[in-house]
């Protein structure tokens, strides 16, 4: 056996390592030193400890992915990158998350699927402002990213209950390094990607610095640009088993036919329902601005809101950072590290679907009835109804429009984000008696300045829709409070014409004809402006050090005390705060948490010969909050080397998350989560037992209304592992295979019923208290549900991950290897006490629902690495097992006892391809990706362009191209 496979072996044997994504570098022969150098292996601390050991061993499983790793993929998005481990799970927000009432254009991660409020991220083991968003994070100041894959409760406190990510920076890089890459896809013509980084090093006698700045642009792209059928509309499961063509010519006689396609009522002809004369839309657009089209009877047509979408939000983005580590006496150190980003990023969505029953509107009363709507008295109505009547010989009177839609085309809906953060972490280290010490302050600040356009200020708006007339002549009438009296003028209102209708642009959402004018849009439409702010102070002091010699060595030991402050406001825009402007509306948050936190380790060899031996570990730590009572973690841990190339291991734990700044003061805000009305007749099913009479389900969103509670504890539970790592000799190959089972359950974990078990408990439960939670419309529509954060859930997920790696140096080449697989046994949920506990493992749910997403059962990566001299090449595999998804289809038999019908999501394998070749000082990459070109599986729930953007890949076969010039 090679001296270096000995090394790499040993290595892997000690550190219990999974290799995460990829299992292999792009540099060949990486852990090769002479034997001397092999011999002495420096004290350090791997993530989820504090304790510095020499042999560099852990209990708890960690996954390493370095740098060489990282730039094989071609992503400037790590987040991203990280997301795409097996380890992860779920569906959290991305860049392809367009959103705008939820998303601000971060990136964030979910480890073994439990969401990402419940996984910690650290940037050299300290927490950033942000709370884990890796748009800040740029790609050329990483050297290694850590996860491990355990609660941690006890080390890091709160969030840290799946496990922890931490970023370790290139704190020695020497030199200089400019980098350029650029990125695109085979099939589209839009979503491109650019980047250029420079980092800039140096060493002196007594310390070092490092200064780097990276740019990223990330091209727009709208679901029209992509060249799947399925984004291109909004299929709905009707028949079963359309969803295998969901873009075949729809036929409900014939099962091979394909999906009948759901748009929405908001059309840009407008749907008009008189107060008794029927529904109506604008059948012939006007010819001219201020004037009518030819109203017909609701034909039932919908818009398509799908092209229009973004698919990927674009953004810029700076990062700057910096390190310095300066030693001020022979046993003192001051470190010092600053962070900077500014992001500009977008959220483009389809225009604004208006509805007077649920936005405002003229408010007026007609034959003593109160409605919402367009005055019988307004101007463009009463032409309407008088160009109706000569069209068609009827006799229509001026009576109001008591529900009024319209897609408001003219204007888009955007969200734009400009984001600033800085933070800094100054501190000192050194020795003192034996003892390692250190001390640090962490300081961050973050702000987010939102300005959402495509929406409407209310009261005008209702001017708008209210009574108006032409009293002037001019042939543009004018807003009153009474047309017959001329002295009732709203100055300055312009009246909004419902009843000019227009030919629309699917790409562009443009009219043909604008009979909504300048002027008129003008008048009502508000630029509304949004701030969000999070500051966080953080100190502590940290000591470690040996006590007394056991039977294996020293036993090991680290105390420290944090301090931690969050703080939190969210400045919503006054129209929303009060809720005078149509589209989502809401209150303000303000808030702060503050932490203390004392713990304790010890890690006792107890044994060793040589060849065996047995560690032990255990942490303890307490957290005093000022919102809430403390909480004391604990977590224990074994390492037993059997043999000398078998190692057993495993940690048994509890942990805690404490509630967010929002969780527990956010104020209450709309939201729109997908639903099926119980009530509503779908396939020719009975309607709900709890059901009154039968609804009309026009629209696959609901009006939702979530907020913070004071009154919220921490979540608890528990987590273990217990694995193995075998490392055979085998000649002058390497082995290493791992086996880990895993386990987190958590009760009381903060959770929302969510709308659908609400309106399923009340109607099929005939739950009198979920019934309160519902509230309907006269006509029997649903109004809104009230679905806030409680206390209520019990969840849990268990697993076993498998990794096998082989190294191979020969004369032809060196070969690496790696198989990652992460098989998910359960993921499972219990809404509330006594209900019945639900298993989401190889399911998706809607991701815009409380723990929604996607939890494929069987996620791995397959690697091969070869690699002579300058020239390497590599390829990597990406498997996702297939899932079962709910659908809104309750149309036949089903497979559910309610006849619900279950959609079979296909599994995917993904294959990449990749080489580097290094000459003149400059290392050229290059990469395919998807080579196969496939699709991502239509998901009929799928909140973002019906599939899953957090865990598909997107856009088909792409490229990516990268210079490294290093000196």
């Amino acid at each position: 056996m090679s001296t270096n496979t000995k090394l790499q072996s040993a290595i892997h044997l000690a550190l219990g390592l999974s290799a995460g994504m990829i299992a292999v570098t792009t540099v060949p022969s990486v852990f090769a030193q002479d034997a001397e150098e092999d011999a002495a292996i420096e004290e350090v601390v791997v993530t989820g400890s504090r304790i510095r050991r020499a042999d560099i061993d852990s209990a708890s499983p960690v996954s390493i992915m370095d740098r060489a790793q990282i730039e094989a993929q071609g992503l400037t998005d790590i987040g991203s990158l990280v997301q795409s481990m097996p380890s992860m799970s779920g569906s959290p927000v991305g860049t392809t998350t367009n959103n705008g009432n939820t998303a601000t254009g971060s990136v964030n991660i979910d480890l073994r699927g439990m969401g990402p409020a419940r996984t910690l991220t650290l940037i050299n083991g300290q927490r950033s402002v942000d709370g884990g968003d890796f748009q800040t994070i740029p790609t050329n100041m990483i050297e290694r990213i850590e996860v491990l894959k355990d609660g941690a409760s006890a080390v890091y406190g709160a969030d840290a209950v799946s496990g922890v990510v931490n970023i370790i920076t290139r704190r020695n890089f020497t030199g200089v390094e400019l980098t350029a890459q650029t990125g695109d896809w085979d099939n589209m013509d839009a979503g491109k990607q650019y980047s250029f980084g420079l980092l800039a090093g140096s060493e002196f006698d007594s310390g070092n610095v490092v200064f780097g700045v990276e740019y990223v642009n990330q091209e727009a792209a709208y679901q029209s640009d992509a060249p799947w059928d399925y984004f291109q509309n909004s299929p709905y499961i009707y028949p079963e088993g359309c969803e295998n063509q969901p873009m075949a010519p729809y036929d409900l006689t014939n099962p091979q036919s394909g999906c009948f396609q759901i748009g929405s009522s908001r059309i840009p002809q407008s749907s008009l329902r008189f107060a008794t004369q029927g529904t109506f839309l604008i059948g012939d657009a006007a010819t001219t601005p201020y004037e009518v089209g030819l109203m017909v009877p609701h034909d039932g047509r919908q818009y398509n809101y799908a092209p229009v979408n973004y698919i990927q939000t674009p953004y810029e983005r700076t990062n700057l950072f910096g390190e310095a580590h300066f030693d001020i006496t022979d046993t003192v150190r001051f470190n010092a590290e600053i962070r900077a980003n500014f992001r500009e990023s977008r959220q483009e969505l389809a225009p604004q679907p208006y509805y007077s029953g649920g936005n405002p509107a003229y408010e007026g009363n007609y034959n003593g009835v109160a409605y919402a709507g367009i005055s019988e008295d307004n101007y463009y109505l009463r032409r309407a109804v008088d160009a109706y009547n000569s069209a068609n010989g009827t006799s229509l009177v001026y009576e109001p429009v008591r529900d009024a839609r319209r897609r408001m085309i003219e204007i888009p809906r955007s969200y734009d984000q400009d984001v600033t953060q800085y933070q800094y972490v100054l501190g000192f280290e050194g020795t003192f008696a034996d003892m390692d010490w250190d001390v640090f302050m962490n300081r961050g600040h973050r702000s987010i300045v939102t300005i959402r356009r495509g929406q409407f200020v209310g009261e005008r708006l209702a001017n708008a829709m209210g009574p108006s007339a032409d009293l002037d002549g001019n042939g543009q009438p004018e807003c009153y409070q009474d047309v017959n009296d001329p002295s009732t003028l709203i100055a300055g209102c312009v009246p909004f014409n419902f009843f000019g209708g227009g030919e629309v642009d699917p790409v562009s959402s443009a009219t043909v004809v604008e009979t909504v004018t300048d002027d008129m849009l003008d008048y009502v439409k508000a630029e509304l402006i949004n701030h969000r702010q999070t500051n966080q102070y953080s100190y502590g002091a940290n000591l470690t050090g040996d006590m007394f010699e056991l039977p294996g060595g020293a036993m090991g030991w680290a105390v420290g005390y944090g301090y931690w402050k969050q703080e939190y406001r969210y400045s919503p825009d006054s129209g929303i705060a009060i809720g005078t402007v149509t589209g989502n509306k809401g209150a303000g948050t303000e808030g702060s948490l503050t932490n203390n936190s004392f713990y304790g380790e010890v890690l006792a060899p107890v044994w060793d010969n040589g060849t065996q031996n047995l560690y032990l570990k255990g942490g303890l730590r307490y957290d005093d909050w000022d919102a809430f009572d403390g909480d004391t973690t604990y977590q224990l841990g074994i390492e037993f080397q059997a043999i000398e190339s078998l190692k057993l291991r495993g940690t048994y734990g509890t942990v805690f998350r404490a509630p967010t700044i929002t969780d527990l003061f956010g104020g209450t805000v709309d939201s729109f989560p997908t639903y099926s009305d119980p009530c509503a007749v779908r396939g020719g099913q009975p309607i709900a037992a709890g059901c009154s009479q039968v609804a009309i389900q026009d629209d696959t969103q609901v009006l939702a209304k979530v907020g913070g509670n004071p009154n919220l504890i921490p979540e608890t539970g528990e987590t273990y592992t217990f694995g193995l790592v075998w490392a055979p000799q085998l000649g002058d190959h390497g082995f290493t295979a791992t086996v880990d089972y895993w386990s987190i359950s958590l009760e009381e974990a903060i959770s929302s019923l969510g709308v659908q078990f609400t309106l399923d408990s009340c109607y099929e439960d005939l739950n009198p208290a979920a019934c309160a939670l519902i509230t309907r419309r006269p006509d029997y529509t649903i109004k809104q549900i009230i679905d806030g954060s409680i206390n209520v859930a019990d969840q849990g997920a268990k697993g076993i991950d498998t990794e096998l790696r082989w190294n191979y140096s020969s004369s032809i080449g060196d070969w690496e290897a790696a198989f990652i697989w992460v098989h998910m046994l359960e993921r499972t949920k219990t809404g509330f006490p006594g209900a019945e506990e639900r298993d989401l493992a190889g399911r998706y749910s809607d991701s815009t629902a409380e723990d929604g997403g996607a939890y494929a059962q069987d996620k791995a990566n397959v690697t091969l690495q070869w690699a002579l001299g300058d020239l390497s090449f590599f390829y990597l595999g990406e498997y996702i097992s297939g899932m079962d998804a709910d659908t809104f289809c309750n149309c036949g038999v089903g497979n559910t006892p309610e006849g619900l019908y279950i959609q079979d999501i296909s599994s995917v394998m993904y294959h990449d391809l990749n080489a580097s070749y290094t000459i003149w000082n400059t290392r050229f990459q290059g990469g395919i990706t998807n080579i196969t070109n496939e699709e991502p599986p239509f998901i009929e729930t799928g909140f973002n362009a019906g599939t899953d953007p957090a865990t598909y890949r997107l856009f088909g076969r792409g490229y990516y191209l990268r210079a490294t010039w290093s000196y």
